[in-house]
């Protein structure tokens, strides 16, 4: 299944890359700059000293990386003439919101809309395979938890634009079974969504496009991944009006790297928007206390 646009490379113009790539350079820059400043506030701290200037200016450099790596200073890292203030209001409802009807767009239109807001989105690989044991690995953006107990993940599966079902969907019907891999940001793991996003023939399986090894099944697994769920499928919907079909998934095991504190948040690949790649918000963050269901 491919369910989004992804960049090809080949057709990026030159100002867009040299901009990401600009705005890599801020980003490295503003994260050592954080580093240096919690080393300081440490050193400080077992020297009895005052850390308030050190902590507000750690404090300070996070929004800013925040702000650069959601793109919202991207017209600052130019050489054109710019305001000083960077242009959030523009995000806001403010007073006069305008009401757009999601039933007068096109497609496209659409769906652009959809991704700009509901972003970024996890980008996961999901694994299955076929009654005759043919492999199959596609990208999906659409996969969300929707419980804890029991743990249930949701996943939207379109057909292919001869109104046949994607492989992804009728391996499931047969098997039920799936192994969803999560992957970490960077070029890396963003060749192995460009690699299998790729349109094959019917039967040919994407895992050969891809490095991987084998487990002690004889199974194809991808051992470069940050986590992986192994999940069964429990229910399928048709969604009202649309070519997709709404799965719904339990999970059955997680697999997670042995070095995993069980606390923290994965740093992971995220799809942004219609068709950029790029990681998981890193920047400011605020703990929210809540009863979890």
């Amino acid at each position: 299944m491919l369910p989004c646009c992804f960049v090809n490379s080949d057709s990026m113009r030159e100002g867009d890359f040299l901009t990401d790539n600009t705005r890599h350079v801020v980003e490295r820059f503003l994260k050592r700059c954080m580093a240096y400043a919690e080393s300081s506030i440490a050193r400080k701290k077992g020297r009895g000293e005052d850390v308030s200037s050190w902590a507000a200016y750690l404090e300070h450099t996070s929004f800013a990386l925040a702000e650069v790596e959601q793109g919202r200073l991207d017209a600052w890292i130019t050489e054109e003439e710019i305001d000083v203030e960077p242009h959030r209001s523009g995000q806001r409802l403010g007073e006069h919101p305008e009401r757009t009807d999601l039933a007068t767009l096109a497609h496209q239109e659409r769906a652009a809309l959809l991704n700009a807001i509901l972003s970024p989105r996890p980008l996961v690989l999901v694994a299955t395979s076929d009654p005759h044991g043919n492999a199959n690995i596609a990208p999906m953006t659409s996969m969300a938890v929707v419980s804890n107990s029991p743990p249930l993940l949701t996943m939207s599966l379109s057909v292919d634009r001869n109104g046949r079902a994607r492989d992804t969907l009728l391996n499931l019907r047969s098997s039920r079974r799936a192994s969803v891999y999560v992957l970490l940001p960077g070029p890396d793991d963003a060749a192995l969504v460009h690699a299998t996003a790729t349109p094959l023939p019917h039967g040919q399986s994407e895992w050969d496009l891809i490095p991987h090894e084998r487990d002690e099944h004889g199974q194809p697994t991808l051992s470069q991944a940050a986590a992986r769920f192994d999940v069964e499928m429990v229910d399928e919907h048709a969604l009202p009006d649309a070519v997709a079909t709404l799965v719904v998934l339990k999970v059955l095991d997680a697999i997670l790297p042995a070095a995993y504190d069980g606390e923290a948040a994965f740093h992971l690949l995220c799809q942004h928007g219609q068709d950029r790649l790029m990681a998981s918000p890193t920047g400011w963050a605020q703990t929210v206390h809540h009863e979890s269901s």
